[in-house]
């Protein structure tokens, strides 16, 4: 319980601290007001049933935005341009279809359940399973979003040589990595710029190299946001129940979930936890 109130006493402090808007209501008034301000949007309004959404007509074409993912980052990330993520999300729903290349395409974790979401709307995605229920989808990194890709957006080119290339891409954000231990049990780690590639970092064998002075051996690693990486000692005999705990505090947050699994890292290979 003692270790549960540090971690908690942690994000509490970093809630504090990273504090940007009082509410999600007010918030999304801004997103409503930086829509309004777009080329070929009608309306926007807001969800009278729901304080998270908009309503919108662009062109014509009726769009749903949710604006509970993009409050939680900005609360959480004192730096954040508050106003180009405004933006990015609202050029990001505006966007018709992203034209995938090579230079763009890079790899991203999800769910097996996000795939299987995608699929059903009858969506062709480049991706392949992972470990347990997480795969890795190859998405184009836009400007404005990250946008799935289909096998069709690269033709005569193989999973292996777009692997290779997506991989490249996320490799280059390697030195804008982040990392905090200060609580001891854990390293919270993210890419700085590009937080959605966080997660992505456990695909790199450079990552792992790089971190080897504090986790020379095996390690527990917990990704219940998209933009988080979470990594404990496995040899430590607190490192379950701290993994463990850092997900559902996490999950009590509620924006950018990713994963309530504890996964591990060991001899080299990536593993679920039954």
């Amino acid at each position: 319980m003692a270790l549960f109130s540090t971690i908690a006493g942690f994000l509490g402090r970093a809630k504090a601290q990273k504090r940007r808007f009082s509410n999600m209501a007010e918030f999304r008034e801004l997103v409503i007001a930086e829509f309004k301000r777009q080329p070929g949007v009608d309306s926007a309004v807001a969800d009278p049933s729901d304080p998270a959404k908009i309503g919108a007509k662009l062109d014509g074409a009726e769009v749903t935005a949710d604006v509970t993912n993009v409050f939680g980052h900005l609360n959480s990330y004192p730096d954040e341009d508050a106003d180009a993520a405004i933006r990015r999300l609202v050029r990001g729903l505006a966007e018709i279809r992203p034209r995938a290349s090579e230079e763009s395409l890079i790899a991203v974790i999800r769910t097996q359940q996000y795939v299987e979401h995608l699929k059903s709307m009858g969506l062709d995605l480049l991706c392949e399973p992972l470990v347990g229920e997480i795969a890795v989808v190859y998405m184009a990194d836009l400007p404005d979003s990250v946008s799935p890709v289909a096998p069709t957006d690269f033709p005569g080119r193989a999973l292996s040589d777009l692997r290779d290339v997506a991989l490249g891409n996320v490799k280059k954000w390697l030195p804008k990595i982040v990392s905090d231990g200060q609580i001891g049990t854990f390293y919270l780690y993210y890419v700085d710029g590009n937080t959605m590639l966080s997660t992505s970092l456990v695909l790199l064998d450079e990552f792992w190299l790089s971190i080897k002075a504090q986790f020379p051996g095996d390690v527990l690693f917990a990704l219940p946001r998209r933009d988080q990486l979470f990594i404990f000692d496995a040899s430590n005999p607190q490192a379950q129940s701290a993994a463990r705990q850092m997900i559902d505090v996490t999950f009590e947050d509620g924006f950018n979930l990713l994963s309530d699994k504890i996964f591990e890292r060991r001899n080299g290979k990536l593993l679920a936890q039954m």
